[in-house]
């Protein structure tokens, strides 16, 4: 399965934890009852990966920055880096400029990210939450440098749906007319929105996940074989035969078929680890293991599934291995979590309502944070 060789030996979506021991104390002070560890400085978490043991690269779906944390050091970001010229975004003379970064991948020395392709949450189209890009990330005396890796690419959801493999998964449906607004295709209804992203076992290719559409009740991955190319050439997309899993969860005595909202392999166990939740705004998620064999049902991570649902109002969003580790950790995405504020003044316009606003909607960025969950390897089963 796939190896990077380079210290950024990772997999998508949020962080697998190796804690540092002399750094317990100041763990504990940031820790609640059940375990979430708290990181300051946004709260909108979507996608991950690790640098290297002791730090991590996390994406806002709300703005179009990257933030480095140390993974053992709970609390504001090392640095954030402004991506908006490298996704070509105009912030001053775009209306909405956010990329919606929903999933990530390293494959060899670079991170490969990808966007919602999904529109807002009223059915607008919107044009910039259509990227697939890439960035290298070198280390100097002056720290960490992030560069970008070719040309961002916007048309790869209009090649999902034109290609004919894909008919029986309803893309172009989902999609709807490009530049046309349709309230039912929001992304938590009947519209197209990508959530996981994952290196495949050539460590060349691509998998490609999606939290809707949802044919048949199955979840959606499809491979993208020539990624590189893709963004260094400008060439065409090449995509294998799509797959549709299974992901079916009990929730209050109810069964629920899931879309992936990350994905990430597990060395250790053989399998992929996907993250399983909802197409609208339910709070109910599931674990599940998947040999990547398309002709296998994923299983159910009963007890981290539990853990997970006993966190209450978390909602992982992203899941990173760390190569050789023993530890997983999940990052939820904050930003809809209501906040006490003094006065509406603190909080975006038109977003105060009775002395709260959402975490996404507080002015002191130093306000907002996101917390995660930590987990053994041994404790998967």
């Amino acid at each position: 399965m796939p190896h990077s060789r380079t210290a950024f030996l990772a997999t998508s979506f949020a962080v697998l934890f190796i804690f540092a021991w002399g750094c317990r104390g100041r763990l504990l002070e940031e820790t609640d009852e059940i375990g979430l560890v708290t990181y300051s400085g946004m709260c909108d978490a979507s996608a991950a990966v690790a640098l290297d043991d002791a730090t991590f690269v996390v994406a806002d779906d709300e703005k179009n920055v990257f933030s480095v944390y140390r993974a053992d050091r709970p609390g504001p970001p090392l640095e954030t880096i402004r991506w908006d010229e490298p996704l070509a975004i105009d912030p001053d003379n775009d209306e909405h400029p956010e990329a919606d970064v929903e999933g990530a991948a390293v494959l060899g020395d670079r991170i490969f990210w990808i966007t919602s392709h999904g529109r807002n949450r009223d059915g607008k189209w919107r044009a910039n939450r259509h990227r697939f890009f890439a960035m290298t990330v070198a280390r100097g005396e002056d720290g960490l440098k992030f560069e970008p890796f070719g040309k961002p690419y916007h048309e790869l959801a209009l090649r999902l749906a034109d290609d004919p493999r894909m008919s029986q998964l309803d893309l172009a449906d989902a999609l709807g007319t490009p530049g046309k607004n349709a309230k039912k295709l929001a992304p938590k209804s009947a519209g197209l929105n990508i959530e996981g992203l994952a290196p495949m076992p050539d460590g060349r290719s691509l998998l490609i996940g999606f939290r809707n559409p949802r044919p048949g009740g199955k979840a959606v991955i499809v491979p993208l074989l020539n990624p590189t190319a893709v963004l260094a050439e400008g060439a065409a997309p090449e995509f294998g035969d799509p797959i549709l899993l299974d992901l079916e969860a009990e929730f209050a005595g109810k069964t629920r078929e899931l879309g992936i909202r990350s994905l990430a392999f597990l060395d250790r166990l053989k399998c992929y680890l996907i993250v399983a939740g909802p197409h609208g705004e339910k709070k109910q998620f599931a674990i599940f293991c998947w040999s990547g064999k398309p002709e296998e049902r994923p299983e159910l991570l009963s007890h981290l599934t539990a853990s997970v649902g006993r966190a209450g109002d978390f909602a992982p969003e992203a899941l990173i291995v760390y190569s050789g580790g023993d530890k997983l950790q999940l990052l939820g995405d904050d930003g809809s979590r209501m906040v006490e504020v003094q006065s509406a003044a603190e909080c975006r316009e038109g977003t105060f309502q009775d002395g709260q606003c959402e975490a996404k909607y507080l002015l002191d960025r130093e306000r907002q944070t996101f917390r995660s969950l930590t987990f053994s390897v041994d404790d998967l089963r």
